[in-house]
C-alpha cells in the first residue's frame, strides 16, 4: 500500500477545497460590506476553514512528492473513501465555526461537530437530509455553501478530481471506475480524464440552462442558483424551510421536475447524443424502464389521491407549509408527479406531505425509495439496472423449480448479462437491504424503542443509504433529523457514505487482506 501517494493526492483535493472556501469567504465579506451583519460570522468562519484546509492540503501534498505517480487498485479504493470522508469533515468546518462565532440563537442548530458533519456529509453525498430547523435563518453564504457541496457531490468529487488534476497517471482511470456508479462502469472515452471532462461539460450545460429558466419562472437569482446546484445534483437542499412548496408555482415545479428527470438519466446517453448515436439511445432498455416506472407510479399515486375523495369527501392533500388543497385530478397529478420524480431520482425536494397520503400511494412510494434512477446518473439508490437484474435472477430461479432442464442466457434488452455482473448486482441489493436492517436496529438502540417508531427508523435508514433525504414518520417531507441523538446521526452519515459509494469501496477497507502485503 502506497500511503504516501494517497496522502499527497488527498492534499491536492484539500487545496481545491481551500480555494472554494476562500471564494465563499469573499462572497460573505462582500455581503457583510453591503450591510448584511449576519455575514460577519460567516466571513470569519470561511476564512478559518480556508486556513485549516490550506495548511492541511499544503502539508499533505508535500508528502510522497518523489514517490511513484501510479495508483493501484487498493490505493484508488482508499483515496476515494478518504476524499468523501475528509471532504465532509472539511466542509463541516465553516458550519461549525459559524455556529461558534455567531451570537444569534439560531446558530445553535449547528452546535458541536456532529450536526455540521451530518449536514456536510448529506451535502457531499447528495442525500438532502438536514438537521436545520430554520433554514431561512442562515446567511446566504452558508446556504450557498450547502448548495455548492451538493453540486460537487452530484457528479462526484473524484470525477472532478480526475478532470482537473493531471497528476494521477493511469491511476486516474482506477479512481474514476471506483467512484462511477452502475454495474459496468466503463469510461466513455479511452482516458478517464477525457471521460470526466465530457461528463462535466454535460453537467455544466444543465446548470447553465436551468438557472435562467428558474429566474424567468419567478425565482430570485440567488434561489435559482442554489436550487439549480442541488437539482442537477439530485441533492434536494433548498434555501427555504418549505422546500419547493415555498414558491407555490406550477412553472417552477415543472422546470424542477424536468431537470430531476434529466439528471436521473445516465450521462453516458448524453455522450451518445452528442455523438449523434440516437439509435443506441432508443434501444436502451434501462431508459425505457426508467420512463415506464415514472409514468406507472405517477398514475397510481394520482388515481389514489383523486379517488380518495370518493371514500372520504373531506380529504385534502396536505402541502408542505400548512396549506390543504382539494384532490382534483389536476392537483392530484401535480403533487403525485413531483413527489414520485423526487423520490425515484433521490432528489428529495418536497411539495406535498406525502406521508399522509392514502395507503396504496405510500406503498408505491416505499417501493421506489431504494431503487434510484439509471446507473451513471447523479441519483443515488441501488439503480434500476441492478434491481432489474436481481428480479430476472429471482424469476429464473423460480422457473427452474418446474423447468430444471431449461438453460437460457440472462438478458437485459439485447445484452447478455455476464456472471460477474449478476453476482455484483444481487450482492449489492442484498447488502443494501442488510444495512437498512442494521441501521434500523441501531437507531432503535440509540433512540430507545419507545422514542422512535419502526416506520421512522426503517425509512430513515433506507432514505439515507439511498441518498433520498426525506423519509416517513418523524423524518417526513416537512420534518428534519435534528431531534435524533448524536449516535443516530453518525449511523445515518455512515449509511450516506456507504450508499453514495455503493457499499463495496467502503467495505473493502474493513477486510484484513486489503491492508496486507500484495
Amino acid at each position: 500500500m502506497n500511503i504516501a501517494i494517497v496522502v499527497r493526492q488527498l492534499g491536492r483535493l484539500l487545496l481545491l477545497f481551500a480555494l472554494l472556501l476562500l471564494g465563499h469567504a469573499a462572497f460573505a465579506a462582500i455581503r457583510w460590506g453591503m450591510g448584511h451583519t449576519g455575514e460577519e460570522a460567516a466571513t470569519w468562519a470561511f476564512l478559518t476553514a480556508t486556513c485549516i484546509a490550506g495548511f492541511l492540503g499544503f502539508a499533505s501534498s508535500l508528502i510522497g512528492r518523489r514517490t511513484q505517480r501510479d495508483i493501484g487498485r487498493r490505493e484508488a479504493c482508499l483515496l476515494v473513501v478518504l476524499c468523501w470522508f475528509v471532504g465532509a469533515v472539511v466542509a463541516a468546518i465553516p458550519l461549525q465555526c459559524w455556529a461558534t462565532f455567531c451570537s444569534e440563537s439560531t446558530a445553535s442548530m449547528l452546535d458541536g461537530f456532529v450536526n455540521p458533519f451530518f449536514e456536510a456529509m448529506s451535502g457531499l453525498t447528495t442525500c438532502g437530509a438536514t438537521i436545520l430547523t430554520d433554514i431561512e435563518a442562515l446567511p446566504q453564504s452558508i446556504l450557498l455553501w450547502r448548495s455548492v457541496l451538493q453540486w460537487i457531490g452530484g457528479l462526484g468529487v473524484i470525477v472532478l478530481f480526475v478532470a482537473i488534476l493531471p497528476s494521477l497517471g493511469t491511476g486516474g482511470k482506477r479512481m474514476f471506475l471506483t467512484e462511477s456508479t452502475g454495474p459496468t462502469p466503463e469510461g466513455l472515452r479511452p482516458h478517464a480524464r477525457e471521460t470526466a471532462r465530457t461528463l462535466l461539460f454535460v453537467y455544466l450545460a444543465f446548470t447553465v440552462i436551468e438557472i435562467p429558466l428558474l429566474i424567468v419562472c419567478g425565482m430570485s437569482v440567488f434561489d435559482a442558483v442554489c436550487h439549480t446546484f442541488t437539482n442537477v445534483a439530485s441533492g434536494g437542499f433548498s434555501t427555504r424551510n418549505n422546500s419547493i412548496a415555498s414558491f407555490d408555482s406550477v412553472a417552477i415545479e415543472a422546470v424542477t421536475t424536468l431537470f430531476m428527470i434529466l439528471s436521473g438519466v445516465s450521462f453516458a446517453l448524453y455522450f451518445l447524443g452528442l455523438r449523434r448515436r440516437f439509435d443506441l439511445i432508443r434501444r436502451n432498455s434501462e431508459l425505457r424502464m426508467y420512463g415506464g416506472i415514472l409514468i406507472l407510479v405517477t398514475l397510481a399515486c394520482t388515481l389514489t389521491l383523486w379517488g380518495q375523495q370518493v371514500v372520504n369527501p373531506d380529504y385534502r392533500i396536505g402541502v408542505v407549509g400548512g396549506d390543504m388543497v382539494e384532490p382534483t385530478l389536476v392537483n392530484s397529478f401535480r403533487y403525485a408527479f413531483f413527489t414520485v420524480t423526487s423520490i425515484l431520482t433521490t432528489t428529495g425536494y418536497s411539495t406535498a406531505i406525502y406521508e399522509d397520503w392514502p395507503g396504496p400511494a405510500i406503498v408505491c412510494l416505499v417501493g421506489i425509495l431504494l431503487v434510484g434512477a439509471m446507473a451513471g446518473s447523479t441519483s443515488g439508490g441501488m439503480k434500476l439496472i441492478r434491481v432489474w437484474i436481481a428480479s430476472k435472477l429471482l424469476i429464473r430461479e423460480v422457473e427452474r423449480e418446474f423447468r430444471p432442464d431449461v438453460v437460457r442466457p440472462l438478458k437485459v434488452g439485447r445484452n447478455i448479462i455476464s456472471p460477474d455482473v449478476r453476482v455484483s448486482a444481487i450482492v449489492l441489493v442484498l447488502l443494501t437491504l442488510i444495512f437498512v436492517g442494521i441501521g434500523t436496529g441501531l437507531l432503535k438502540i440509540f433512540e430507545g424503542a419507545d422514542n422512535i417508531d419502526l416506520t421512522t427508523a426503517s425509512s430513515a435508514a433506507a432514505s439515507c443509504i439511498a441518498n433520498v433525504g426525506p423519509a416517513l414518520g418523524r423524518v417526513g417531507s416537512d420534518d428534519h433529523y435534528s431531534w435524533l441523538s448524536s449516535g443516530s446521526k453518525l449511523v445515518l452519515t455512515a449509511l450516506m457514505l456507504l450508499g453514495r459509494l455503493e457499499l463495496f469501496a467502503v467495505l473493502t477497507l474493513f477486510t484484513p487482506r486489503f491492508w496486507g502485503r500484495r
